[in-house]
């Protein structure tokens, strides 16, 4: 297939059979650019296309799919993102991992949009991406090596400090099934696993060096919509927060405002009043060294950090944000000096923050009920708040020792093999950690529950009022406490992330707030100027529901079903603070009857429809779940 000259796009996808040791590179084609822009739409296809039911995540036949989109490197805001895409090592069924940084562009300017891989290599391998070369190379002297030594040893072996690198490390090697991908040294695709993937393949790095650029269609275009987007940016309400606490602004958003914030492993509603101010985002402030960005990006909503007392005092560190002040409270520790070793720690062994901090919440909650004891535990005392015990255990997850083997698993499938009576306190959906309490409200309920890759905030949560704004009707997504238009709002928002993610541009500066900030209409004046193309805002968004079907097709094919979408008892039983209380089981159920009717899916399976999917141009997917049995012809 002859390359056809296309800007804002690469033009090109690697191929590398790590069985083999054979690398391809193929023209992208332009159809599917078209029809899925990029990033997270691109590899949703190339995953459904080449991995079957029958695939468990850690075989050979999986796929390992690094993405970026059309925006990505360009002068668009925010464009340093990139998607890793593969079967998911705790969800058995689709998961998609987006990170920031610097790696995303590099491989653009490289040449390259996608890289896909299949296989297992015999020994360690990292890929190294130079321009036009690409090459495997022996990875067996970092193979074992922590994140940061692995980062040094490889830019001194290649003999350029200014390389992007992402890798694995320890948690990856080990196949723990939270493991992260990490990029420079504290930027993770965390979700879903796809270190462990990345692990199974024995593939430990992926170097580059770009020197090309991108090439885009309207430069000067791009340089006024720059400009204009910054100045917008700048102008809107979020920036101020955002630019200077970044997300742990949030911790005060869902404790004192919404009242619902995980602690204890559910077993709390919210960090009570007498510790909160210990750990909320003013004391988050107090850390802060000075303020770090992803490439291209104007908010700077990163951070580097001091420890300011106790054993932590003096340490230095980034990569800190809601997640790791979360991962504090639900294992009971209410120390920042502790949530930043916590995040040092993982970043360097390379395994997502979450994962580890729930499991041993969990295991902390079987130790208060008396289910564990220091037996199970090789001695280790997993009391609520033992920040010595937490640190040990995470040692022993990564490296997969005894109790720690266990946790590696995630909760779900640790429950399952401990029993006991443990199920009941792994809170998960489809095998995923839930990150933020149902109970919130509907809206948060109903699209975590959806969430083609667990339970999830970024894929599909109603975070602004942008569904109210472009739809014209009243919505408040402050308000959670009724089911009015929360299944509209939900399917706008999963289907605009998609947007999102493929064209590899931030959330956390893209949610439309109000009349001084930008979504869709933005995003389809970026392509227009990068691409040449002509794009509208509604067709962008038909986009972002075709490759929302594509993701949900997949988790249909693996067997997943409308059951699957679905909370824990706990959540229909158990009144917090919050507006709603708990869930009502029948409420929640004809919530999901109408979100499965206005998406044009099968509304007592789950599955998209033949119909639906003929629609969107996906008569191939659906020929095939048609052929499995899974839809009717």
């Amino acid at each position: 297939m002859e390359k056809e000259k296309i800007y804002g796009w690469a033009g090109t996808i690697i191929r590398v059979d790590l069985s083999r040791e054979k690398i391809v590179k193929q023209p992208l084609p332009k159809d599917l650019a078209m029809n899925f822009l990029g990033g997270a739409g691109i590899n949703a296809k190339i995953l459904y296309d080449e991995v079957g039911p029958e695939i468990d995540p850690f075989d050979p036949e999986n796929r390992l799919i690094f993405g970026t989109g059309p925006l990505t490197g360009t002068m668009i805001p925010t464009s340093g993102r990139y998607t890793v895409t593969a079967k998911g090592a705790f969800t058995f069924a689709f998961a998609d991992s987006n990170s920031g940084g610097h790696w995303g562009p590099e491989l653009k300017f490289a040449g390259y949009d996608h890289i896909v891989f299949q296989g297992r290599s015999s020994k360690p391998v990292y890929l190294w991406i130079d321009d036009d070369t690409v090459e495997l190379r022996d990875a067996s002297k970092i193979w074992g090596k922590d994140v940061f030594q692995s980062d040094d040893i490889l830019k001194e072996e290649i003999g350029d400090p200014d390389i992007k690198i992402a890798l694995i490390g320890p948690a990856g090697e080990n196949l723990v099934r939270d493991a992260a991908i990490m990029n420079d040294r504290a930027r993770a695709a965390g979700w879903g696993g796809v270190g462990a993937v990345m692990g199974s393949k024995k593939l430990k790095a992926i170097a580059v060096r770009g020197t090309k650029g991108v090439q885009v269609a309207h430069p000067e275009l791009v340089e006024d919509l720059f400009k204009k987007c910054v100045e917008m940016m700048k102008g809107s309400a979020k920036y101020k927060w955002y630019s200077y606490y970044g997300k742990p602004w949030l911790t005060w958003l869902r404790n004192e405002k919404q009242k619902s914030n995980p602690t204890k492993n559910f077993t709390l509603p919210r960090v009570p009043a007498s510790e909160f101010p210990k750990v909320d985002h003013e004391a988050f402030a107090k850390h802060i060294v000075r303020w770090k960005g992803c490439f291209n990006c104007q908010m700077h909503c990163g951070h580097v950090l001091k420890g300011l007392e106790g054993p932590f005092k003096d340490l230095i560190g980034e990569g800190y944000e809601y997640n790791q002040m979360i991962d504090g409270y639900m294992m009971g520790i209410f120390d920042l000096n502790f949530v930043l070793k916590w995040a040092v720690e993982t970043n360097r062994l390379g395994i997502d923050c979450d994962g580890p901090a729930y499991a041993i919440a969990w295991a902390m909650e079987l130790w208060e009920r008396g289910l564990i004891s220091e037996k199970d535990t090789g001695g280790i005392k997993l009391e609520w708040g033992n920040q010595e015990a937490a640190l040990a255990m995470l040692d022993k997850i990564v490296r997969r020792e005894g109790f720690g083997d266990l946790l590696a698993e995630g909760t779900r499938l640790a429950a399952r093999k401990f029993g006991k009576g443990s199920e009941k306190f792994a809170h998960q959906v489809k095998g995923g950690r839930m990150e933020i309490d149902p109970r919130t409200g509907w809206g948060t309920a109903l699209s975590h529950a959806t969430s083609t890759r667990g339970s999830d905030h970024l894929k599909g949560m109603p975070l602004s009022n942008a569904y109210g704004k472009w739809a014209g009707v009243e919505y408040n997504f402050a308000d959670d406490s009724s089911t009015e238009n929360k299944a509209e709002a939900v399917i706008f928002f999963e289907n605009m992330n998609a947007v999102i993610d493929s064209l590899a541009v931030c959330k956390n500066v893209t949610w439309t707030q109000s009349e001084d900030s930008f979504g869709l209409p933005e995003y389809a004046e970026w392509m227009y100027a990068v691409t040449g193309l002509s794009y509208t805002a509604e067709g962008l968004l038909r986009i972002g529901e075709r490759i929302y079907n594509v993701e949900r097709a997949f988790n249909s094919k693996c067997g997943l079903t409308r059951d699957d979408d679905n909370f824990p008892d706990k959540f229909f039983t158990e009144p917090i603070e919050s507006k709603i209380k708990r869930l009502d089981r029948e409420t929640f159920e004809k919530l999901k009857d109408r979100y499965y009717g206005l998406r044009g899916w099968d509304v007592k399976t789950g599955h998209p429809t033949k119909a639906k999917l003929e629609e969107l141009g996906l008569t191939d997917i659906a020929e095939d779940l048609i052929k499995r049995g899974i839809i009717q012809g």
